[in-house]
């Protein structure tokens, strides 16, 4: 059957726009984006149609994109997320931009640990500059680390990974280089937007204030920093001095804005630095 591409994007439920209407049917039959912008007609299998169909449907009920195709751009590289990770994000991506920063030569052999890793989207981004380094990911979530571990194979990084299932530092041993987290900082009453709530709540609430997680992982840092090593830790709105207070035995090294101007990502050292 010819789909007709006009009559369907005059056609989309109010709240799905024409860019979702056509990343869904890059999703559902393959085609290259681009092409879509030239193109009147796409021949369709019944079964492609009815997959299409459902797609905009998810999505006209604020599905985000990624979740229904099970894929986001992160970097330089894709990762697999579903509705049990966090989606990656754009602001959190300064965080490999400090990393780089901090530790210039790439060939350097680092020992670094993504905690709280989700789809692993940060550590695998920054093992795949760091040709000699190994990472250590982990996270509470069995099926998060399941997501991890297909993207680690998926981007040929699994060799130089490591998995461990824990409510962050209580069962990971040992000492990095580096440590990289985006913990959750929502504060448990916050109204969050309908494309947000589908993803896992565990990822996104932090306690009353926001802070919770803070409260779990700054005190114990110290322990699992090398000396030299570094901390780098997304944070939420106004979140920054508060965060700074919980880690009094660190060094605040540098809080970096993202592209808004918020406070975003703070890096913290050991003393002994």
């Amino acid at each position: 059957m010819l789909l007709d591409l006009k009559y369907l994007l005059s056609h989309l439920p109010p709240n799905v726009d024409k860019r979702d209407a056509f990343l869904l049917i890059q999703y559902t039959l393959k085609i290259n984006y681009e092409k879509l912008f030239f193109i009147k007609e796409i021949e369709i299998t019944v079964q492609e149609f009815d997959k299409l169909m459902e797609c905009i449907q998810l999505r006209s009920e604020h599905m985000p994109i990624a979740k229904i195709i099970g894929h986001k751009s992160f970097y330089n590289n894709e990762f697999k997320t579903t509705t049990d990770t966090l989606d990656p994000r754009p602001e959190t991506e300064l965080i490999i931009d400090l990393f780089l920063k901090y530790f210039p030569n790439r060939a350097v052999p680092l020992s670094i640990l993504d905690l709280g890793c989700g789809t692993g989207c940060i550590g695998l981004s920054i093992l795949d500059f760091y040709k000699n380094s190994t990472l250590c990911l982990a996270d509470i979530s069995d099926k998060a680390l399941s997501v991890a571990k297909y993207n680690a194979k998926n981007l040929n990084l699994e060799n130089r990974c490591s998995f461990t299932k824990t409510s962050w530092f209580n069962d990971v041993k040992g000492k990095f280089n580096a440590i990289v987290c985006n913990p959750p900082y929502v504060e448990d009453n916050y109204d969050l937007d309908r494309d947000t709530l589908y993803d896992p709540p565990i990822a996104l609430f932090g306690g009353k204030d926001g802070l919770d997680a803070y409260k779990k992982i700054l005190p114990y840092t110290k322990q699992f920093l090398c000396d030299k090593g570094f901390l780098f830790l997304e944070i939420g709105l106004g979140q920054s001095e508060a965060v700074c207070r919980i880690a009094e035995d660190l060094d605040t090294i540098e809080i970096a804005k993202d592209l808004q101007g918020i406070n975003r990502i703070i890096v913290f050292s050991i003393n002994s630095i």
